[in-house]
């Protein structure tokens, strides 16, 4: 079989480095075939060069030193896609127990960046926030959570008001109101106040961390190209759907690689690339517009917790930067995003109304804050699932081709353990004890399960996959 062959090619490099065996035999051949092939080949190649593909990239290397992964990029650097737009933030909140150990991987990775990249060089930094869960969830709800927490080591306290006045004096607790046509004010029919406070949560830079990974990933070999945008998969005698084999790419211009394995990891343009070939997965991941904003905030306000806010009819997050005495803020709510674009032409500013929003609910929350400076704001995309919120990850049904997409805000948090999952699972390889190695099954976030449904106490449209 073609992962067969991958993982023999994997500990046949292996054996290669050691002088000899059926694998080294096996991958000189493969090696030969590729010099005196017209065309060019790959053993692997990543349609995507963000947060995704370079950690698969990464991470294939490290299991295979030898395996040619070369990685097409359609921008002319990292960061121009949902990647460099993400606010970096790491938690390990999740309403599954998989989701929740693969983002705890990913934020061990990122709380040890040179250790997980092996570059002591590494300038991307872990900043330290925790998380505010006030999502108007019981207590019995953030009590099951917190022990939920606790079983994978990440500890957790529950507030009632009287604690959540104490611990944040700046915050008002109060429900944010929700208003009638006419303006006037709906009972929402809320319960008593309870939140869950996450310890160890925090962010990085996310820009920063590109440029990190990418260093990592051409250290150990993969080959990273720009300005590469792929305009059509390649199938063994053209076919398309089921049952199809991925033979490789083809990209604007014409030109072609060979490879027997293909990732889409191409986030918003992750469908265009998958029609070509008619491919169709059991739920459904399309661009969606997101819009963040931020300003000024004094000293005092940079020590606050990264705060998702569902309590009354609000709907935001926000997160305070330190380093510049920023408060980014943005939206967890469905009706912020639920506008399906184009990811080629798009709106990519703040739209005025929704910076209105995302104020109202900023000032109600921290009423102290002063309202003077100006709000500075754009859009960018997430690729949302839109069944069930959560990643697409897995050999589809055209042979060889890999799906990586519909992270829905969750990516950034969990890419050095989808890398790893990847890896997994085109090599065959486990990197047991290494920094990032996940180890959920295979299948969880499968391309062909069913959607994952939420309890009762869930909404399916929130970033709380």
């Amino acid at each position: 079989t073609m992962q067969g062959w991958l993982r023999a090619t994997a500990h046949g490099m292996r054996a290669m480095a050691r002088g000899g065996g059926k694998g080294g035999r096996l991958l000189k051949e493969a090696g030969r075939a590729r010099w005196m092939s017209s065309k060019e080949t790959a053993d692997v190649v990543i349609v995507g060069g963000g947060i995704m593909g370079l950690n698969i990239a990464y991470q294939l290397k490290r299991r295979a030193e030898n395996l040619k992964v070369v990685v097409l990029e359609q921008a002319a650097a990292v960061g121009f896609g949902s990647s460099g737009y993400s606010t970096g933030f790491q938690r390990a909140f999740y309403s599954f127990d998989p989701t929740m150990e693969l983002a705890l991987a990913g934020t061990t990775a990122y709380k040890n960046w040179k250790e997980y990249l092996k570059d002591p060089e590494a300038q991307a930094y872990f900043t330290e926030t925790g998380a505010l869960w006030m999502l108007g969830k019981p207590k019995d709800f953030n009590q099951m959570m917190q022990q939920r927490l606790k079983k994978i080591g990440v500890e957790s306290d529950v507030l009632d008001e009287a604690d959540f006045r104490k611990k944040f004096p700046l915050m008002n607790p109060e429900p944010f109101p929700k208003f009638d046509e006419e303006g006037n004010e709906v009972d929402q029919n809320l319960g008593p106040f309870s939140v869950l406070y996450e310890h160890g949560c925090g962010h990085l830079d996310s820009s920063t961390c590109l440029l990190d990974v990418l260093a990592a990933a051409k250290r150990v070999g993969a080959d990273v190209r720009f300005k590469q945008r792929v305009d059509t998969l390649l199938t063994k005698n053209g076919q398309k759907g089921d049952g199809a084999e991925i033979t490789g790419v083809q990209l604007v211009g014409g030109s072609v690689i060979d490879s027997p394995v293909v990732v889409n990891a191409a986030g918003p343009w992750f469908n265009k690339i998958n029609d070509t070939v008619n491919v169709k997965l059991s739920t459904t991941a399309l661009p969606t517009r997101i819009q963040v904003g931020h300003k000024y905030i004094p000293d005092e306000y940079c020590d606050l917790p990264f705060t998702a806010d569902t309590w009354g009819a609000s709907g935001i997050y926000f997160m305070p930067r330190r380093a510049n005495n920023q408060l980014v803020f943005g939206s967890v709510d469905h009706r912020f995003e639920s506008e399906i674009v184009n990811p080629d032409d798009y709106n990519q500013n703040l739209d005025p109304d929704f910076k209105q929003e995302y104020l109202n609910a900023v000032f109600h929350r921290l009423p102290g804050l002063p309202t003077s400076g100006s709000i500075v704001g754009f859009s960018s995309m997430y690729t949302v699932n839109q069944d069930d919120v959560h990643p697409i990850i897995g050999q589809t049904k055209v042979k060889g081709l890999w799906a990586c997409n519909g992270f829905s805000g969750h990516g950034f948090k969990l890419a050095p353990a989808v890398g790893s999952l990847v890896s997994q699972q085109i090599t065959g390889i486990h990197l047991k004890g290494e920094l990032g190695e996940s180890t959920i099954d295979h299948d969880f976030m499968g391309p062909y399960r069913k959607p994952l449904l939420e309890t009762d106490n869930w909404d399916n449209k929130t970033h709380f996959a």
